[in-house]
């Protein structure tokens, strides 16, 4: 019996050594660069999805993995999401691949062979102070560049729909750099998937419209045949929630709230969102509100 658990302890010293050994191997040896033709790096934007670690790409840990500098948006509290969801992402793939006992200690490893470049976006409304911060987090990503290293720019959702990196990307393609967008979920196809519903029908076109969206433009999709996807509309949610009422559509409007982040909420209809929006606004009043409007009975 003695025998029986000295050999067993001797297999699993082997195998832990093993796993150690391929992942220590793994990490060291993800490269540190990829220069251009010009000697300079390039910038990939980086969707990481909504909120679940789960629907990070195999592209975007391949990305992130790749590159030596790690730009992140930081909020005026500190926080960074998107950061936060590709570490735990990171985490989930380096589990799969070398087993949970080896996950914090190449957690560790991986994120200290990285430059993490936080980069502040004011919530305004004004244009020149946007317009500053887009250039300033540019510059900052272009000392980086300058030095043959290559950047990954962490997004929220998809980098091709209503993100700030579209911005800086223009910004370092008007000053020469190559710059590569990494797709990936977009957050209201992952609400929809919340939901257990389905965006589209055969016949069935999808209007996207932002909470910025022109009032009279908004009114006018709402009365179009297809689907509306309602995005960041946290500036004008109760003229938004007034108009849908207007038209009828409180009933086939369902609401996602920090889908996939912590706090998730969902709401079938509308009416459901409104009665928690009274009964507790702090927890149910968030930037990250996705608002899915289907076709009545009437328009299909």
């Amino acid at each position: 019996m003695a025998e029986h658990k000295l050999e067993h302890d001797a297999l699993e010293h082997i195998l832990s050594y093993s796993y150690e050994h391929s992942q220590a191997a793994f990490v060291s040896n993800l490269p540190k660069s990829h220069k251009t033709e010009t000697g300079k790096g390039t910038f990939y934007g980086v969707s990481v999805g909504p909120g679940d670690s789960g629907l990070l790409t195999l592209s975007a840990v391949q990305t992130i993995m790749h590159c030596p500098v790690i730009a992140a948006p930081r909020t005026r509290s500190g926080e960074m999401v998107a950061y936060s969801i590709a570490k735990a992402g990171i985490s989930r793939f380096l589990e799969l691949s070398f087993g949970p006992r080896m996950t914090e200690a190449g957690d560790e490893t991986f994120w200290a062979a990285k430059t993490l470049l936080p980069l502040n976006f004011p919530m305004t409304n004004d244009a020149s102070v946007t317009k500053a911060a887009h250039r300033q987090a540019a510059d900052n990503i272009e000392q980086f560049l300058d030095r043959g290293m290559d950047v990954a720019m962490l997004n929220l959702g998809d980098v091709s729909i209503y993100t700030t990196c579209q911005y800086i990307a223009d910004l370092l393609k008007a000053d020469g750099y190559e710059t590569i967008f990494v797709a990936g979920v977009p957050s209201f196809c992952a609400a929809a998937a919340t939901l257990g519903t389905s965006l589209t029908e055969a016949d069935t076109p999808v209007y996207i419209i932002p909470g910025a969206a022109d009032s009279e433009l908004c009114d006018r999709l709402l009365d179009e045949y297809g689907t509306k996807v309602l995005m960041k509309t946290v500036r004008t949610l109760p003229e938004t929630l007034a108009a849908l009422k207007a038209k009828g559509l409180a009933e086939t409007t369902s609401v996602v709230v920090n889908c996939g982040l912590p706090g998730e909420q969902v709401y079938p209809t509308l009416s459901e969102f409104e009665t928690a929006l009274l009964e507790a606004p702090e927890s149910t009043y968030s930037y990250f509100t996705i608002l899915l409007v289907r076709p009545t009975e009437e328009t299909k």
